[in-house]
């Protein structure tokens, strides 16, 4: 496999982290953030550059002879911000990072979007899946900033790929959970009355499919999502889906549905197919395992 110089922004960062430390294993690596690594994580062999995303200068001094940036750096959807930062921020700092690294000569630039581009986590009334599972070809229709910005920046990032000078791919990432923010995620699931579609990926899966956005060659102007096979609800898919969307829709692959019962309502066949990437997990594991370690954590104390 041939060694990429491969700079990371937002490599400090809670999702940064983890795949820093998957590239590092066997490419260069460059974390390019504001801040630096938290002093307890291990480096990996990553080089640290200190670069703002809003900064045009910063970005071309830490894109300089790289193969690949993949771009992480942005204002986070769980931090609640102001509906003009997320735009701000995510929308002209993408752009920042695709220009500068067309300009430095970067073969291609990784974005990290979100499953927030499509808008049905956002559980309005008036906008359903019209398919299940939901794929790449669903229509997006988010309405608030933050989805909007992710929107906007596979635009562009589509842009800069019919150009021909540059390679884009755009991994739409479902809800992340983290070693440390599982037991905080199952907790959020469990809630009574939880309106929601139950999907996830962990961050190592997560760190996987960027690598392989990275090495896999010959793809430009895709987006995927990316997503573990199963729900993290305990129930049949069809079953609790059918309770919360109201009815399920027209367009409904039953024949996944019926041999995965628990299959998640969002489809990884794209990366699957594209990028040979698979997930790992599977959530009755991962509730075991949480249970387990509670359990010790209960017995030492």
């Amino acid at each position: 496999m041939e060694r990429l110089k491969i700079v990371v922004t937002g490599g400090s960062g809670r999702v940064g982290r983890h795949v820093v430390a998957c590239l590092a294993t066997c490419h260069e690596v460059i974390n390019a953030d504001l801040a630096p690594p938290v002093a307890d994580t291990p480096a990996h062999g990553a080089t640290y550059v200190r670069a703002d995303i809003m900064q045009m200068d910063d970005l071309r001094q830490a894109f300089r002879g790289a193969d690949v940036v993949i771009h992480l750096a942005g204002l986070d959807y769980d931090w609640g911000c102001p509906d003009e930062a997320y735009i701000n921020i995510n929308t002209r700092g993408s752009w920042h990072v695709l220009q500068a690294a067309e300009e430095a000569g970067v073969r291609r630039v990784v974005l990290c979007s979100s499953i927030s581009i499509c808008g049905l986590q956002e559980m309005r009334p008036d906008w359903k899946p019209q398919s299940l599972p939901v794929d790449e070809s669903h229509d997006n229709r988010p309405v608030y900033a933050y989805g909007v910005s992710k929107q906007i920046a596979e635009v562009m990032g589509q842009s800069f790929a019919r150009r021909g000078t540059i390679e884009v791919v755009s991994l739409r990432p479902l809800a992340v959970v983290l070693p440390e923010s599982l037991g905080q995620y199952i907790d959020f699931v469990d809630a009574p009355g939880r309106n929601w579609l139950f999907y996830y990926v962990t961050a190592e899966d997560l760190a996987r499919a960027f690598r392989a956005a990275a090495e896999v060659p010959g793809i430009s102007g895709e987006s995927f999502y990316i997503g573990a096979d199963d729900s993290s609800h305990p129930r049949p898919t069809l079953d609790w889906a059918a309770g919360i969307l109201g009815s399920l829709p027209e367009t409904l692959d039953e024949a996944q549905y019926r041999a995965h019962p628990r299959a998640s309502v969002f489809s990884n066949a794209k990366a699957r197919r594209l990028l040979g990437w698979v997930p790992t997990s599977d959530f009755v594991r991962l509730r075991e395992g949480h249970a387990a370690s509670q359990d010790n954590n209960l017995e030492k104390v």
